[in-house]
């Protein structure tokens, strides 16, 4: 009988571990289309419903209150956004401007980027392609504004990006809070409803286009005057082009994107005040350097090792290849 046990037991052992990793794998499975499905509601809810609500953002140990007024209306979405406390500051999104009233009264009325999104944002969100470089958790339920929500965390699993934590309301499907998060899940950032009303009447708007732009496939390569040695690990570049400076000068622009996390690398002329180093806002992060007379400065909402090697990866081409 002994010996019948020990040879039956390896193979009840071997048995039972092939059936935990398949297990594993399909709760994995279903984790990611769970968030998927959370995700994709989500984004619908923040572009399709009417909302209006008091949000409480907090940074660097700062509290600011915002009220934040949000319409779609005949396939557009129009937002206002206005700071409770502290000097009186507003934003109007309109389809084609984002208009600014700064603390000193002066209005400023800018063109809408192209795809521009609202203060909450989360089109191009697609839980499968991130699975290099992401955890993906369902992390239960929460109480947030008196709503049920359940949430989903989206956790970096190196040093190099930052990861989110949404609460999706069970009923809306708007996320009630989010964190921007790093690698330790730690929270460096986070926005929340303190009171929220919600229009649910308001017409659906068609499903999200599968992963496309700014978190989609890479760019297609233009020749030019630079190009990106190393960059990052799993950032690759999805969009360039010229900006309009103030002063009337051309500044290139470079945007990179691991489909979550984004960096931009602004390439100008040289200037005595351009950035040398690094520096930060919040979860802002910037570095700078020159090459060849010429400014380079990267800028994201991602750590501060990842904007210092993206400035670092580059190089000046001085005949574009073939």
């Amino acid at each position: 009988m002994k010996r019948v046990v020990e040879s039956w037991l390896p193979a009840r052992l071997g048995m039972f571990l092939v059936l935990s990793l398949v297990v594993q794998a399909s709760l994995s499975d279903d984790v990611i289309q769970r968030a998927s499905d959370l995700l994709q509601r989500m984004a619908d809810a923040l572009r399709s419903l009417n909302y209006e609500g008091t949000l409480v953002y907090s940074h660097e140990n700062r509290l600011e209150s915002l009220h934040l007024v949000h319409r779609y209306e005949e396939g557009q979405v129009q937002e206002r956004l206005l700071s409770l406390n502290g000097p009186v500051r507003a934003v109007t999104r309109e389809p084609d401007r984002v208009m600014c009233v700064l603390p000193d009264g002066h209005p400023i009325s800018v063109k809408r980027p192209s795809g521009a999104g609202g203060l909450l944002n989360t089109d191009g969100i697609f839980p499968e392609q991130l699975g290099d470089h992401y955890r993906i958790e369902i992390q239960g339920a929460a109480r947030v504004a008196g709503r049920d929500t359940e949430v989903v965390g989206i956790i970096p699993r190196d040093d190099l990006r930052y990861g989110y934590r949404f609460y999706v309301d069970q009923e809306t499907f708007l996320p009630l809070k989010s964190d921007l998060i790093d690698s330790n899940g730690v929270s460096l950032e986070q926005l929340m409803f303190t009171a929220i009303t919600v229009d649910t009447d308001a017409p659906a708007v068609p499903a999200r286009v599968e992963a496309a732009g700014l978190r989609g496939a890479p760019a297609a390569r233009v020749e030019g005057r630079w190009r990106f040695d190393e960059p990052p690990p799993g950032f690759q570049l999805v969009s360039q082009g010229v900006m309009d400076h103030p002063s009337g000068a051309a500044v290139e622009h470079f945007l990179f994107t691991d489909r979550l996390s984004a960096y931009s690398i602004y390439i100008e002329d040289d200037t005595r005040d351009g950035l040398r180093g690094s520096t930060h806002i919040g979860a802002v992060n910037a570095a700078g350097r020159q090459v060849d007379g010429y400014q380079i400065t990267a800028v994201g909402e991602v750590p501060s090792e990842t904007v210092e090697a993206a400035v670092l990866s580059a190089r000046r081409v001085e005949k574009p290849s073939d």
